[in-house]
């Protein structure tokens, strides 16, 4: 049985964060683990290396541990921005086309990342030396959804949909956009940061109100049938494969990217390509699962990272009492490693449009969607306790039951929002440079 591990949170100040000596007592209270709440200390005691034996607690070994850590960050948000902006799914266009079913790429993308890392976490479940890396993201993967019941998940996972169709983008993909400079970008990162300082501000009293009388005690579907992993994931890898293969069949890429007027040349390299088929695009961020899990204990996800630094200003212990959720997104890189992953999105991004010349040519939403969009968005995310990188390729990996009812909330809050801009004739209204309405 999966299990929800309680470990104290390490002080800002001795970590990324900074802080003083008070507000450092107040992170060193006791908080169930979760993917943006992980103790690096415990970290430290718990990494295993390759050979099997832990390493030892000196300076030179610690810095070592978060040297690799913060590499693996950044290079794991390298591939998933490359990944996004190959697959053309950053293009606002892109997702509401998807959830208005004009365009599949978004879907063919996911499904392939799903079954990319439920076969490579497989793999891993069942090696001995990496079994104990898998349990133990099973264990902070599942530990967030502690206060989480089936009412926060839907609802929130719904006002997250709405959200994301809005401004066209998930937590994650904001990034992305702001590497391709997609105009209007930087309006739902400032959305969703506002949208993550306020929802933090509130978290004590909306998670006190919305906890469940009886919280599940298993997460997991493989777990509560008392199954192995890999014994549900490779069929259900074997049926998104499928589920791929079929949709391209019926709706080939390319009729995608002639919607979005991209032209695939020949005489191209493949890094030149403007677009690739999006489940080539899906393999690649499916396998950011393998090092997130050997060297982060931690399975891909990107919402938390706006708590964590719009929690900069709680440095103070009433300002921590005051607001704890806030406090303990604050420090320690089991907190600052999504951030690093964004920065890596939006260097992966940069350096994808870059290499193709495609920098500048998306067009984006208006100024008020991104906002709206953005607000919503961190909102539902917070809510859930999950984006579409969390519930969605995470979540459903591992399969947490929670998640399989947060991804089709998702989608209904994105398609009933985009049929309704749709039959309101607002879908199709993008803008070619920042600040447009």
């Amino acid at each position: 049985m999966s299990s929800c591990v309680v470990v104290p949170s390490v002080s800002s100040v001795e970590e990324i964060s900074t802080g003083n000596e008070k507000g450092a007592e107040v992170n060193n209270t006791s908080y169930p683990t979760c993917q943006a709440q992980v103790n690096p200390e415990a970290d430290v005691r718990n990494m295993q290396i390759s050979d099997g034996r832990t390493r030892g607690t000196s300076r030179d070994s610690k810095c070592g541990i978060r040297t690799l850590k913060i590499v693996t960050s950044l290079i794991c948000g390298v591939m998933l921005g490359i990944g996004l902006e190959k697959a053309r799914v950053f293009d606002p266009r892109s997702v509401r086309d998807q959830m208005v079913f004009e365009s599949f790429t978004m879907l063919k993308m996911f499904f392939t990342a799903v079954a990319t890392g439920q076969i490579t976490l497989s793999i891993l479940s069942i090696i001995p030396r990496t079994k104990r890396y898998f349990e133990e993201s099973c264990d902070q993967f599942v530990a967030c959804f502690v206060q989480k019941g089936v009412l926060s998940t839907i609802l929130g996972s719904f006002t997250f949909g709405v959200g994301m169709s809005l401004c066209g983008a998930c937590p994650a993909m904001v990034f992305a956009q702001i590497g391709g400079a997609v105009p209007n970008a930087v309006f739902s990162l400032i959305g969703g940061l506002f949208g993550a300082l306020t929802y933090g501000m509130l978290a004590h009293v909306i998670e006190r109100t919305t906890k469940p009388k009886n919280p599940v005690q298993v997460h997991q579907i493989h777990t509560k049938l008392n199954l192995p992993y890999i014994a549900l994931a490779l069929p259900m890898a074997a049926f998104l494969c499928g589920g791929v293969a079929i949709i391209e069949w019926l709706w080939p890429t390319s009729k995608d990217l002639n919607s979005l007027n991209i032209e695939i040349s020949a005489d191209t390299n493949v890094f030149q390509q403007v677009a690739w088929p999006p489940y080539i695009a899906g393999i690649l961020v499916g396998l950011c699962q393998v090092p997130l899990v050997l060297v982060l204990c931690d399975t891909l996800g990107g919402s938390s990272c706006y708590a964590t630094v719009v929690s900069q200003w709680v440095v103070t212990e009433r300002l921590q009492k005051m607001f704890p959720y806030l406090a303990r997104c604050r420090g320690g890189l089991g907190n600052w490693w999504q951030v690093l992953l964004v920065i890596g999105v939006t260097g992966g991004a940069v350096m994808s449009a870059g290499l193709s010349s495609s920098i500048g040519t998306v067009s984006g939403v208006s100024i008020p969607d991104a906002l709206v969009g953005g607000v919503l968005m961190l909102w539902g995310s917070r809510f859930a306790s999950g984006c579409t990188s969390g519930h969605g390729i995470s979540g459903m990996g591992l399969f947490a039951w929670l998640s399989f009812l947060a991804v089709p909330s998702i989608f209904a809050g994105g398609i009933s929002t985009a049929f309704l801009m749709k039959y309101t004739g607002v879908k199709d209204h993008y803008v070619t440079y920042t600040g447009g309405v």
